[in-house]
């Protein structure tokens, strides 16, 4: 025990002994900023790299970020990359405000496209190297091709300056003078594949491409003919004279020295304004270019820096697809037409060239009036627009643009879906259709698309005729109307327009079915069709029984023998009767219909039933507790069988 107790001593004196020893803990108090890697760990990866930004060496990250953040910037401390970046390279900008041409994501204010924020492994912190940061933008199709310019192996930099330059394109020095860094202009080889002419005064991408090409000489992918063949004379004066490069004729009588077959074509009644003024290198270069026809410009763009107006029209949704795929050429010739706007067919025709399915819609029976007038551009675009189908408007509004009275005429109580959500062509045919008013198809047809079930659901059935035979237009407007349902005529009288006898009879008679009275047909008919005879909505008893449900006074369900079997015309009429209650004979003409003969009842009431004047005095016609069908309250001596107490 005592062994015991000096093993315990000795364990508590030496946690004591490491408890002394051991460091002081950091407390930290009140609101002592924590270090931004203790969240944000995955930046610790940054410094494994091997170059890494300062601030970010530093652990300095307020020198770029907010420490609480700012809405909607990242937690910047500048909204602009360009403008944080400069608050330290302050060299750079001042080289930058000076300097002709920056590169253009230095002049969108962004760095990060190519530099990592914190570190990187290739030197300025570059997020690629070589030519393959270029290429992150800049898309290699025209570096790639067959013969491709040495420096290009080099690098980009051999040429062009990275953030930006005084000359054009960024490039390091004048054009002539880089290109004259590696090749020389006096030698031998150079002047003999130029034809001895001084092309230093010009400009060598002029005729070459500065990157790739796919011929040998590095030349353009369109080449003006001369070029291609070495006869520069064709053009330029002679090497002898003392200014070899001008030409010898002014731009457009130049040209015709060559075209002479295209210059008798020009002589049509439209001309291209440049063309009329002579001004042929307004749209081609003379020697070289990377554009078909040796244009300065790829298909639209060349067309829209004289017609700017018409620059917008690129950026629509539903570009006109010829101007997608071929440029403005496809429909307008560039030089001249007998046609406006220098198209290469008639106004009339010019859609049908690639629309000739519509063309033989001119030939059907009837045909929306813009359209059998070729007037394409009434309802399109001719160059596109944000509309479905190069529409000129939204398509829910472009009927009403001239369709005004329909607008208003639509606009009333009841309006049919496609109406209303202004879907003319869920119904209509926008050019031309074998049925009348253009419908998409026949009238027996038309509205089966949409309400099919209804049809399907009925057959062999007891069908309401218009409907059989699909004639909605019978019955309904198919655009709007006042009435229910789009119906052309309230009720009744829509009914009365094929079920004349009934309003005549009706009008004669003493006594009406209220549903009838209040012209209420649908209340106890379809007026498409059910299973059950005479289109009723369900059977007699069922469908009396929802109205007269007062009939029904106890909860016994049995009674009157009519009732009990649900035949409730056996004594009633549906619509309208000469007898009160509707009944098809007078009390008591129509119980003594089932009831003359019966013994019973004879002895029940002393005399013939015959004789009886009124049923309806003592019985119940349809349901009762009590036994023979009779009221509920009684004459005290009727309820005793003492008749004779008051009847002789």
């Amino acid at each position: 025990m005592i062994n015991n107790i000096f093993k315990l001593i000795f364990v508590i004196f030496i946690f004591s002994l490491l408890y002394a020893c051991a460091p002081e803990p950091i407390v930290r108090k009140g609101f002592e900023a924590k270090p931004c890697l203790d969240c944000h760990k995955v930046k610790l990866n940054e410094f494994q790299k091997k170059y890494v930004h300062l601030p970010m060496s530093k652990r300095d990250c307020e020198a770029c970020h907010l420490r609480h953040g700012k809405i909607a910037i990242l937690t910047l401390k500048e909204r602009e990359e360009r403008r944080l970046c400069y608050s330290c390279h302050k060299q750079m900008a001042l080289n930058m405000d000076n300097t002709a041409f920056v590169h253009t994501a230095l002049k969108q204010g962004k760095c990060l496209p190519c530099h990592g924020p914190h570190a990187s492994d290739n030197k300025f912190l570059q997020k690629k190297i070589g030519n393959d940061q270029c290429f992150s933008c800049h898309k290699q199709d025209t570096f790639m091709r067959a013969t491709r310019h040495k420096p290009l192996a080099d690098g980009c930099l051999t040429c062009h300056a990275a953030h930006g330059s005084q000359y054009k394109d960024n490039l390091i020095k004048q054009e002539t003078e880089l290109c004259q860094s590696c090749h020389s202009f006096t030698a031998n080889n150079f002047r003999k594949a130029h034809k001895d002419y001084p092309v230093q005064r010009g400009k060598c991408t002029g005729c070459h491409t500065a990157h790739s090409s796919t011929n040998d000489k590095l030349l353009r992918e369109s080449v003006h003919a001369p070029l291609n063949l070495g006869q520069c004379a064709l053009c330029h004066k002679p090497v002898t004279d003392p200014n070899p490069l001008d030409v010898i004729a002014p731009d457009g009588k130049l040209c015709y020295t060559c075209h002479k077959k295209e210059e008798s074509g020009f002589k049509v009644t439209y001309r291209h304004r440049p063309l009329d003024e002579g001004k042929c290198q307004s749209c081609h270069n003379p020697h070289a270019t990377d554009h078909l026809k040796v244009t300065l410009m790829g298909k639209n763009e060349l067309c829209i820096s004289c017609h700017k107006k018409k620059a917008d029209i690129l950026k629509v949704s539903n570009l006109h697809a010829p101007i997608k795929d071929k440029g403005c050429t496809a429909c307008h010739n560039p030089h001249a037409s007998e046609n406006r706007s220098y198209l290469k067919a008639s106004e009339k025709q010019i859609c049908f060239t690639c629309h000739p399915k519509l063309e033989n819609e001119l030939k059907e029976g009837y045909t929306h009036v813009p359209f059998s007038k070729i007037e394409c551009q009434k309802c399109h675009d001719s160059h596109g627009s944000n509309n479905p189908g190069m529409m000129k408007t939204a398509l829910t509004d472009l009927c009403y643009t001239c369709h005004k009275k329909e607008e208003k005429e639509f606009f009333k109580t009841y309006i049919h879906t496609p109406v209303n959500n202004k879907q003319c062509v869920s119904c209509h045919k926008p050019h031309a259709s074998s049925y009348k008013n253009l419908l998409n198809n026949s009238l027996d047809q038309l509205c089966v698309r949409c309400h099919g079930s209804m049809f399907f659901e009925l057959k062999e059935e007891a069908i309401h005729k218009p409907f059989k035979e699909k004639a909605c237009g019978t019955c309904h407007n198919p655009h709007a109307g006042e009435y229910t349902a789009n119906t052309i005529k309230p009720m009744p009288e829509l009914c009365y327009e094929c079920h004349k006898n009934t309003e005549t009879d009706l009008k004669a008679s003493n006594y009406k079915h209220l549903p009838v009275e209040e012209g209420k047909c649908t209340g106890c008919h379809s007026p498409h069709g059910t299973k059950l005879g005479h289109l009723l909505l369900n059977r007699p008893k069922e469908l009396c029984l929802s109205c007269h449900e007062r009939i029904v006074t106890t909860t016994a369900r049995k009674g009157h023998l009519g009732m009990e079997e649900g035949d409730c015309l056996s004594c009633h009429i549906s619509h309208y009767s000469e007898a009160k209650y509707l009944l098809n004979a007078k009390d008591p003409a129509l119980c003594v219909r089932c009831h003359s003969n019966e013994e019973v009842p004879l002895k029940a009431h002393i005399k013939p039933v015959v004789e009886i004047k009124h049923c309806l005095s003592c019985h119940e016609p349809h349901v009762t507790e009590k036994p023979g069908l009779l009221r509920k309250i009684k004459h005290s001596p009727f309820g005793k069988g003492e008749c004779k107490v008051c009847h002789e």
